[in-house]
C-alpha cells in the first residue's frame, strides 16, 4: 500500500500488483476500495479493475500537510485518479466470479497472459487398460491431475481441459479439494490430436497458448515458466531434450532399411508444453486446413508458416506415460522428488 495526498484533502492509497505492472502500459490489474478520512473528513473511493492505463489520469503529487494521520507524512507514490464509474466494474468482476463458481469453474484473479490447453481426451490403446491411461492412478492421483496441479500452481491465467464429458468430474472433484487462482474450462476432444488442440484453443482468451499432453505428469513448474518466457520472447517455443541415442531414418514407413543417419548433435526430442502466441497458432491452423496438412505436434503448424521456433531445454524426467513400464518409471521419479500420495 502506497499512500499519496492528491490536491484535494483526501488520502489516496494505491495498491499495485507487481506481476501485472511488468506488462505496463497494458493494464492495471488491482482491485481495491478504500475509504480514508482526512483532515476535512472528506473521503475518496479508489477502484481499479483491469482498467487500461490510458483511461487513468495521473495526479499531481504534493507534499503532505502536518495534519497527516498520526502526525506523520505518508510516503509519496505515483497516483491515479480513477473515474468513480469503475465501481461498476468491481461489482461486475464479483458477479462473474460468483457465476463461475456456480458453474463449477474457478474464477481467474491472476491477470496473466498465458492460458493452458490440457489434452486429456486420448484413449491410450498401448496401455492396455480398461480406461484411458490419463485416468489411471499414479501414486494415488490420476495421471492427468499431476500436470493439472502444476498448472494450477503456476502463473497460468486459465486452463482449458479437453476431455470427454464423462471424465470432467475427475478435475471438478479435484478442484473442490484445493484452491486455485485461475479459471478452468472444459471442452470436448476431436477425432485427431490436432482437432482437440483447436477445440481447446477456441476457448482460450489469453494472448499466449500452452499446449500440454495430460499423459506427461512429471512436468515441473520451473520447466513451464522457462518455456513460457522463451515463447514471450520468440513467439513460439517448446520443451525438448537433446537426443541421447543415434537415430536412423528409414527408406519408407514400412521399410526396414536405413536411408540416412542424421547428426545426433542436431537432434532434439520434442516434449510438451509447446507454447505459442495464440494468434500465430490460429494462423497456423488456418494454413494447415487450407493446404490439407496434418501434424503430430503444435509447433509444426508454426514451422509450416516459415516462422522460427525456440527449443527450450527441459528435463529427461518429463516422460510421456504410454506403457505399464512408464508408470513404474514415473512412480520412481515422484518418490525421488518426495511426492506424497493424497489421503482420501
Amino acid at each position: 500500500l502506497k499512500p499519496l495526498q492528491p490536491p484535494s484533502s483526501s488520502l489516496l492509497l494505491v495498491m499495485e500488483k507487481p506481476a501485472a505492472f511488468r506488462l505496463l502500459p497494458i493494464l492495471v490489474c488491482s482491485a481495491v476500495v478504500l475509504h480514508v478520512p482526512w483532515e476535512s473528513e472528506k473521503r475518496l473511493n479508489f477502484i481499479a479493475v483491469g482498467q487500461p492505463v490510458r483511461d487513468i489520469r495521473p495526479t499531481r503529487m504534493v507534499q503532505p500537510t502536518s495534519a497527516s494521520p498520526r502526525g506523520r507524512a505518508p510516503g509519496l507514490a505515483h497516483g491515479f485518479a480513477v473515474p468513480m464509474a469503475l465501481a461498476g466494474a468491481a461489482a461486475a468482476f464479483a458477479a462473474r466470479s460468483q457465476r463461475a463458481r456456480a458453474q463449477g469453474r474457478t474464477a481467474c484473479a491472476s491477470g496473466g497472459d498465458v492460458g493452458v490447453v490440457l489434452l486429456s481426451a486420448g484413449v491410450g490403446k498401448r496401455m492396455g487398460a480398461s480406461i484411458p491411461k490419463q485416468y489411471i492412478k499414479l501414486m494415488g492421483l490420476e495421471i492427468a491431475l499431476h500436470s493439472f496441479d502444476t498448472f494450477l500452481d503456476s502463473s497460468a491465467a486459465e486452463i482449458v481441459v479437453v476431455c470427454a464429458d464423462e471424465w470432467q468430474y475427475v478435475f471438478k472433484d479435484h478442484l473442490a479439494k484445493r484452491s486455485a487462482d485461475c479459471e478452468v474450462k472444459f471442452t470436448n476432444g476431436g477425432n485427431e490430436r490436432q482437432d482437440s488442440v483447436r477445440n481447446g484453443l477456441a476457448e482460450l482468451t489469453t494472448p499466449i497458448a500452452a499446449i500440454h499432453d495430460a499423459a506427461r505428469p512429471l512436468l515441473t513448474k520451473e520447466e513451464f515458466e522457462k518455456v513460457v518466457e522463451d515463447a514471450r520472447e520468440h513467439d513460439a517455443a517448446l520443451l525438448a531434450v537433446r537426443t541421447k541415442a543415434t537415430i536412423k531414418q528409414a527408406t519408407g514407413p514400412k521399410d526396414s532399411f536405413v536411408a540416412a543417419t542424421p547428426k545426433r548433435k542436431l537432434l532434439w526430442e520434442a516434449h510438451t508444453p509447446q507454447v505459442i502466441r495464440a494468434d500465430l497458432l490460429r494462423k497456423g491452423f488456418e494454413h494447415a486446413e487450407k493446404e490439407g496438412l496434418e501434424v503430430t505436434d503444435d509447433v509444426s503448424l508454426v514451422e509450416l508458416l516459415g516462422e522460427k521456433v525456440k527449443l527450450t531445454e527441459g528435463e529427461y524426467t518429463n516422460i510421456k506415460v504410454t506403457t505399464p513400464e512408464d508408470i513404474a518409471v514415473a512412480e520412481t521419479i515422484l518418490k525421488q522428488r518426495g511426492f506424497v500420495a493424497p489421503s482420501d
